[in-house]
């Protein structure tokens, strides 16, 4: 039996992402341990038989009375637990407990799931981060990357070589939590967007396009697949602390004035999504490898999405779905308009082939196996 500890800037990530591994590191026999800030989510954590230990991050700000207080928490909590090895989510915690992890001579393993802002925005903070990830990362005994382009930055940037590096798809997905389903066969094609509500995920992208979509084919000659009802959804909660959220007013103002629906927020994404058409995520934002795109496969929904770091991992565009330009709405509307015209057969035969995608690379015991075994060798 090992102590393992698992840090991030958030409780809701570890449960909904990480979960399913963690299970099977408690089935191993292992004793896990979280390190989080507290939400709701951390009740659930332990109720998995994990043993939780709140810290508070400010996950947006850099305040260094908080930065400190953050570290300081990390230090005693790792030092109270004195595991044999800590699993780092996000990019703050990447940083941080690895320099408090190997202060006390405790091994470490990084997880990169996107680069997020530091290698995409300028200024200082992107600058400092940047700096103190050269400072930590190569202290790491491992990191592992979502998709090949970060794992290349970090490479050429010196921050990890190939020796205590590898690359997992995705950060693993439970495929019987997310059966294949087949959405009805009513004339209504149904498509959302399934995200937190921020602007880099392109939210606002999707609403124009879906806009584009219902006035083109009010437009269009009338024909058989012009009869065809439409649905737009949301579905994501508001991350109050990102800079890039979009506000609760604004999507209020998108329900009631576009042809698109906000859902709000749901611990049962399946229940929702397995009754859409085709999930769409036009992201410019540098993800690791998106969640909701790998339950998309799992559940059979096509998919489109932007040609963009770690979105196009989860599509073989034309077979599973559509990769379009970033930030590019009328390519989008276009995606939309193919799913729309293929017909519902088609659509199901692309969903089929997006499970098959799921079962050969994203299922979860191939990411936890991963883990287990660099715990085990480190």
């Amino acid at each position: 039996m090992k102590k393992i500890i698992i840090t991030s800037n958030t409780s809701w990530f570890v449960y909904n992402f990480f979960k399913a591994s963690i299970i099977e590191f408690l089935k191993a026999g292992h004793k896990v341990y979280v390190i989080a800030p507290l939400d709701k989510f951390s009740i659930k954590i332990e109720k998995l038989g994990c043993i939780y230990h709140e810290i508070e991050i400010d996950r947006a700000g850099a305040n260094v009375v908080s930065e400190l207080k953050t570290f300081t928490g990390l230090y005693s909590c790792i030092k109270k637990i004195n595991p044999d090895v800590v699993l780092n989510f996000t990019p703050k915690m990447n940083i941080y407990s690895t320099l408090v992890s190997r202060l006390q001579g405790v091994k470490v393993i990084n997880s990169v799931a996107g680069l997020g802002s530091i290698f995409t925005e300028k200024g200082i903070k992107s600058s400092l981060g940047k700096m103190l990830l050269k400072l930590t990362q190569p202290l790491a005994h491992h990191v592992v990357f979502q998709n090949m382009e970060d794992w290349d930055i970090y490479l050429s940037n010196g921050l990890v070589n190939k020796l205590n590096s590898s690359r997992v798809y995705g950060i693993g997905l439970d495929l019987k939590s997310f059966p294949l389903h087949q959405s009805k066969d009513d004339q209504c094609v149904r498509f959302i967007l399934v995200a937190r509500m921020l602007k880099t995920k392109g939210v606002l992208q999707f609403v124009e396009a879906a806009e584009q979509v219902a006035t083109f084919l009010i437009k269009r000659d009338t024909n058989a697949i012009d009869k065809v009802k439409l649905q737009f959804s949301l579905l994501g909660f508001v991350d109050e602390q990102n800079p890039q959220r979009i506000s609760h007013e604004a999507l209020s103002e998108i329900d009631k004035n576009s042809v698109v629906d906000y859902l709000g927020e749901t611990d049962d994404v399946y229940s929702i999504v397995k009754e859409q058409d085709c999930v769409v995520l036009p992201s410019f934002y540098r993800e690791g490898l998106p969640q909701c795109l790998i339950e998309a496969c799992s559940m059979g929904k096509p998919i489109i999405t932007t040609n963009n770091v770690g979105c196009r991992d989860t599509v073989d565009d034309g077979v599973n779905g559509y990769l379009v330009p970033p930030k590019g709405i009328e390519e989008l509307a276009n995606a939309m308009i193919e799913i729309i015209d293929m017909g519902h057969h088609n659509r199901l035969e692309m969903g089929r082939l997006g499970r098959a995608k799921a079962e050969e690379q994203f299922c979860h015991l191939k990411v936890s196996r991963h883990y287990l075994d660099l715990i085990n060798t480190i």
